[in-house]
Formats: C-alpha cells, structure tokens, sequence
C-alpha cells in the first residue's frame, strides 16, 4: 500500500522486502491477473512481532484460543508470506467466501530472515509493548481486515498495467519490443511453462545416466 504501482500507478517506498518497488515485473503474467490487493508493510510489521515475541505468542493462545502447535508454526510466515495471507483473506471477504470455499497461495518465506526488523518494531514501542497493544494490532491488522486498496481489473486494466512495463524493460533494460509483446498472449506463458516441465526431464534424465 505504501507503494501502489500496480494499484494506480503510485510511488513510494516500502518495507516488504523482495517486492519490487515502481515496476511492474517481467514475470509477472499481467493480462491473467484478475485483482490487484494492496497490503500495508504496517500490517506484515506488527503481525511479525505477534508471531515472533512471546508476549504476541500467549496474547494469541490465552486471549484468542489459537492451538499453541499452530501459533509455534507461525515463525515459518516472513513478511511476504503475511503479505500473501492478508491479501487472500481480503480477496475472500471481496468474493464473499465461505467454508466452502478456497484460496490457495504461498508462503514465500520465513521470519527467520527478518530478525533484525523484528528488533527494530519491538524498538517503535518504546517499551511499552504488552498484551493490550497486541490486541489492538491484531483487531486492526488481521480480524479487522477490510477490502480497501483494492481492484478488480477489467481489460483495459490489465493493459494499462501491461504498459507501464514498457518503459522499464524495453526502454531502460533493452529488451526488444517484440519480446515484449509476446507476454501479452497466454500462448508465451503456456510455452514458458512447458519449456520449465522440460527442463525438469532433462535433469531427471541426466541424473539417471
């Protein structure tokens, strides 16, 4: 949210490290993309310190009855994959799912990574981190999670964010405009897969000489 490239074309700098800031990726698959979710780095800040610090750990066991075998698996959720988690529950409440429903997404990586900026959010509370602000960060950041700083993309969208790749790769990274385009069509990414699966053969192959 602090950086809505995709959103609306904003600017800006975030702490969600591993998502690129003000371009749109070369891999990114633009034209089977249906939403755009914003999620704040605030929310993958705070929720990273629950998830991380005793004092969130007995909040989420003692006050909102999580199994304490799930909350010890929490540490395995780094900043990208709190990310991914937010933005699918704000994707369902969009869609208006239920229990028979379901969002598949990934949890890129650990809180393993980020200990150093998990210090540094203990660190902005001065001291005055306990069991009452923990519940306010998770009412505001989790089950308080709303739809705001979101789009359902319709074609022209897609385009417009299609294009604000051009200046980024064909322009400043020299990538043919040819080259470009063909990521338009379903076909290139459908090929680009096929060429991964082949890819896995020859190793499969190879290590069976």
């Amino acid at each position: 949210m602090e950086c809505p490239t995709l959103l609306h074309g904003g600017y800006g700098e975030h702490n969600i490290q591993g998502i690129g800031d003000k371009h749109v990726p070369l891999i990114h698959n633009v034209m089977n993309t249906d939403f755009v979710v914003d999620v704040s780095d605030q929310a993958t800040n705070n929720l990273n310190m629950i998830f991380n610090t005793e004092i969130g750990k007995n909040f989420l066991i003692e006050k909102k009855n999580f199994d304490p075998n799930f909350v010890s698996r929490l540490p395995e959720f780094g900043f990208s994959a709190i990310a991914n988690i937010l933005a699918s529950i704000k994707l369902a409440k969009y869609m208006d799912l239920n229990s028979d429903d379901a969002i598949i997404t990934v949890a890129t990586d650990g809180a393993d990574l980020y200990m150093s900026e998990l210090n540094k959010t203990i660190a902005d509370f001065k001291n005055n981190y306990d069991e009452t602000v923990c519940a306010e960060l998770f009412g505001q950041h989790l089950s308080g999670v709303s739809t705001d700083n979101m789009l359902e993309l319709s074609h022209m969208d897609k385009k417009r964010i299609f294009n604000l790749g051009y200046f980024t790769w064909v322009e400043q990274q020299g990538v043919s405009l040819e080259e470009f385009e063909k990521r338009k069509d379903q076909k290139f990414w459908n090929s680009h897969y096929d060429y991964m699966l082949s890819l896995d053969n020859q190793i499969k192959e190879f290590n069976n000489m």
